[in-house]
């Protein structure tokens, strides 16, 4: 069988041009850049806006998770600075994030902390996440009013609508008070409505700083929201014009002793007020005996119901010689 003839040269040529095609380019990855000299980084954090910072996170940028909470049990109030020490490292840019009070959170990313020592925030690019409105929360309103409150809601300034009501069932009867239970952040705004469908609104109430209002004639425009003083105590509130050096209690019927002077070694001025410890045990109405000192009689006031209410409000009446 006769063998194809050998082309020696056609051979030649092809393993030339093999030899003689350009290698295909290599890509080849970017240097990483240059590592700054280890040192030890820190900033400092300065608070501008109007909310305290209750939370300050810092990471490395190249990192996934924020880490830690760098403040503890402190805060940064508005004005206020936080000095965070990184420890030595030879990294540069790192993502900052504040928490405001409010749950609403302001970041600055890639920020080069070799080259600047000082962050500020402002709370003008703060957010508020939507999981916002599951945080629970709870404030106690006591109605000193007239007539009793039917409903209560609760919303963000930002809301277009009030919400459920959040009232307890029945209301809150006149001399009462109930707990409601709320979602949202600190500031809030607060609206009741009477069993004659009158309503009465406060705005931009800080429910966190006063989760115990007392609503009466006049609270929607208080210069401060009217708190009841706090659990066991007493508020006595002096407007008979002239200072009240010892007071005291006894229960009715007058089956015991006086209580010990509610003011000790000090005195109740004229226009202001006092929370006094007092525990009524199981009376509720009492009669208060205060002295001025002096030659002026001693003041009496009777049938105080300290079971409706416990604040005392302190008037010219029927004096006990």
């Amino acid at each position: 069988m006769a063998t194809a003839p050998w082309r020696p040269l056609a051979l030649l040529g092809f393993a030339a041009a093999l030899l003689g095609a350009p290698a295909e380019a290599e890509t080849l990855r970017p240097p990483p850049p240059p590592r700054a000299p280890v040192a030890v980084r820190e900033v400092a954090v300065i608070n501008h806006a109007a909310h305290p910072v209750f939370q300050l996170k810092v990471s490395f940028s190249e990192a996934d998770q924020w880490g830690d909470d760098r403040l503890g049990e402190a805060t940064v109030p508005p004005g206020g600075t936080f000095r965070v020490r990184l420890g030595r490292t030879g990294d540069c840019l790192f993502d900052i994030q504040v928490i405001y009070d409010d749950l609403s959170h302001e970041e600055r990313r890639g920020v080069d902390l070799c080259r600047i020592r000082a962050v500020t925030f402002d709370g003008t690019t703060a957010t508020k996440p939507t999981e916002l409105f599951a945080v629970p929360r709870g404030i106690r309103l006591e109605n000193r009013g007239p007539r009793p409150i039917r409903q209560v809601f609760v919303s963000s300034a930002s809301a277009e609508q009030w919400g459920d009501d959040l009232a307890p069932p029945g209301g809150i009867a006149p001399r009462a008070s109930g707990a409601i239970v709320y979602r949202g952040g600190c500031t809030a705004d607060l609206r009741v409505v009477y069993d004659n469908r009158a309503a009465e609104e406060r705005r931009g109430l800080d429910l966190c700083a006063s989760p115990a209002l007392i609503i009466r004639p006049g609270w929607t425009t208080d210069d401060e929201p009217p708190a009841p003083p706090a659990p066991g105590s007493l508020r006595l509130v002096n407007r008979t014009g002239h200072p009240i050096t010892a007071l005291h209690l006894r229960a009715e019927p007058h089956h015991g002793a006086e209580s010990p002077d509610l003011l000790g070694a000090g005195l109740l001025p004229a226009g202001g007020s006092l929370d006094v410890p007092f525990d009524r045990g199981a009376d509720c109405r009492f009669t208060l005996r205060a002295s001025y000192g002096g030659d002026l009689a001693d003041l009496a006031l009777r049938g105080i119901d300290l079971c409706g209410d416990s604040t005392i409000e302190l008037t010219n009446s029927p004096t006990i010689r």
